[in-house]
């Protein structure tokens, strides 16, 4: 079953290639913590396979979630609910099957044993872009792969792309140490741009304040540490830059209404 997520975002407004690319890397990196925990678990019996399924499926949605309650993601994304299961045998010929399929094989490298794969996949097809996310497990023993994929896909015309002039606040956003040695209206003066326009820039290329936009990225890498580390709350607000626990908890519970005790954590669990 496929349904369309509404996002709380302005309505219209269309995703440009610098928020989709973070959603993107955010869910990559998310697949491969996940898969580094996963990679220590004892033998992978078939129950245990299903859970870590389901476990990649419930991050995967968490990531949604989050991104929904932040107003990152567009007003249209769609979300394939059912899980997709693939299962190939890695000796069989790769030359008739479908661009997916080879893409997804093509991850499994000849020294890979018995293994969790994250799995990051992207397809254009028909106008949508397609997202496939989730995990792969290796047998090496019966050279076989089993995939279960989660699927998101959105159609071109809702992805926009911004001028080039505002490609300067790529990296600027993520230098830590410059952004919080300065305060907004410095940090466009060391750029030897007008803050006035600075944050006109910000606001069409972030949908935000640069301000806000900063703390949008510490929620994110404290999301990330609570779902696979085993830090406290308060370790985790003060590893992010939080001034304290209660600042991470009123942006989270308060300003974006995403409660901190949604998040599952999987560091004790996989």
């Amino acid at each position: 079953m496929t349904f369309c997520l509404v996002f709380l975002n302005q309505k219209g407004t269309l995703m440009n290639i610098f928020l989709l690319s973070l959603v993107d890397k955010s869910i990559e990196a998310a697949m491969i913590r996940f898969s580094q925990l996963s990679a220590g678990s004892a033998l992978l019996s078939t129950n245990h396979l299903e859970i870590l399924a389901r476990s990649a499926k419930k991050i995967l949605e968490t990531y949604i979630s989050f991104f929904q309650s932040v107003n990152i993601a567009p007003n249209q994304y769609q979300y394939n609910e059912k899980q997709i299961v693939k299962s190939f045998d890695l000796t069989s010929s790769n030359n008739e099957r479908s661009n997916l399929d080879r893409k997804l094989i093509n991850l499994v490298s000849n020294e890979v044993k018995s293994s969790i794969l994250p799995i990051n996949v992207h397809i254009h097809s028909e106008g949508r872009l397609y997202l496939y996310a989730g995990i792969g497990a290796v047998d090496s023993m019966s050279n076989t792969v089993l995939f279960f994929l989660n699927e998101l896909s959105l159609l071109d015309e809702l992805i926009r792309y911004s001028p080039s002039y505002l490609r300067y606040l790529d990296n600027i956003v993520f230098n830590v140490e410059l952004t919080r040695s300065k305060t907004v209206r410095e940090l466009a003066g060391s750029l030897g741009i007008n803050y006035n326009r600075f944050q006109r820039d910000c606001r069409e290329y972030l949908r935000d304040t640069f301000h806000q936009f900063q703390n949008k990225l510490k929620m994110l890498n404290a999301l990330e540490d609570i779902l696979f580390s085993s830090y406290t709350l308060k370790e985790i607000a003060y590893k992010n830059n939080f001034s304290d626990y209660n600042n991470m908890y009123f942006l989270f519970h308060t300003r974006y209404h995403f409660s901190l005790q949604t998040i599952p954590r999987f560091f004790d669990q996989i």
